[in-house]
């Protein structure tokens, strides 16, 4: 049942937060979503068809709303304005050294290979049901996402298995990155920066002792994170299917980057001291991709009340 689900996704982010580590939520993500990477073997296990995925790299019917709006919520998938403030805070959880530039150097290159590895798993999972949909016409439910597998498997219980790790270890990462930035954000919001590692707690203090430590030392940062979980547990319980709601969702976060992506690049050119500021062609080059990303989420509305 749903309730016994969303308890047991609740106690899991509620038991990662208490320990007051990023490095165990950190770690937490990573076992839960390390299943995703399967999708590269499956996406050549389908065997798809070079010449029709050379065919889909270059042909885009921008003449069809649902095609624009796809490839909109995708862009509001990679550069959501939340996911942009929640890198900020994770890079301030972690922790700078003494040897900035190294380090801020080390965090982008991180943020780089984990960015190709996420749309490289999205790539993968796509071309794998693209490959092996023919004979369902069209991908709506999960049970067609089984039917798919086993096809590309060749047994039922595998693909089951594999896409139950998979996507719930997708959605653990999601739960925890989203409810993480939202406790980060309320208490910045507070004035409350999270800029500073939590206090050392007493090593020779039990669990619950150092859950305690950890609660008295940042409240809002617990509060705003009991309260995102609850949140979160309680419209599960009342939504019958959120499906539609997530990709409209991913539709406005398209729609709403432009201002706050144009933000962080003029920080990042202009503000800055010298030696972190972006260089003149590489900003140039990012504001250019920017640019064409923000153009298409605008104008993608209007083909959106065309259709």
């Amino acid at each position: 049942p749903v309730w016994a689900s969303n308890s047991a996704v609740s106690l899991t982010l509620l038991s990662v937060a208490a320990t007051g580590s990023y490095a165990v939520a950190e770690a937490a993500g990573l076992a839960m979503g390390i299943c995703q990477v399967a999708f590269f073997l499956t996406m050549f296990m389908a065997a798809p068809k070079l010449d029709i995925m050379a065919d889909g790299l270059v042909r885009f019917p921008l003449d069809q709303p649902e095609f624009v709006k796809l490839v909109t919520a995708n862009i509001g998938a990679v550069i959501m304005p939340w996911m942009l403030a929640y890198q900020q805070s994770a890079i301030c959880n972690k922790g700078v050294g003494q040897d900035r530039r190294r380090h801020l150097q080390l965090a982008r290159i991180d943020t780089g290979l984990g960015s190709l590895l996420t749309q490289g798993v999205m790539a993968a999972m796509l071309v794998t049901v693209a490959a092996s949909s023919k004979q369902l016409g069209s991908v709506g439910t999960v049970h067609d996402l089984v039917v798919i597998f086993t096809s590309v498997l060749g047994n039922e219980f595998r693909a089951k298995m594999l896409l139950t790790f998979a996507i719930v270890g997708a959605c653990m990462v999601a739960a925890i990155v989203q409810t993480l930035c939202a406790a980060w954000t309320f208490e910045q919001a507070m004035g409350r920066a999270t800029a500073t590692l939590p206090p050392e707690s007493d090593e020779s203090a039990g669990w619950l002792e150092r859950v305690v430590q950890n609660v008295r030392a940042r409240p809002l940062f617990y509060v705003a994170y009991t309260v995102a979980c609850a949140g979160a547990f309680t419209f599960t319980l009342v939504m019958d299917n959120a499906v539609d709601l997530s990709i409209w969702t991913e539709f406005c976060n398209g729609v709403l980057m432009p201002p706050v992506i144009f933000t962080l690049w003029y920080l990042a050119a202009f503000r800055l001291p010298p030696e972190y500021k972006l260089g003149l062609c590489y900003r140039w080059i990012v504001f250019v991709v920017f640019l064409v990303c923000s153009l298409f989420c605008v104008g993608s509305i209007f083909d959106s009340l065309r259709g």
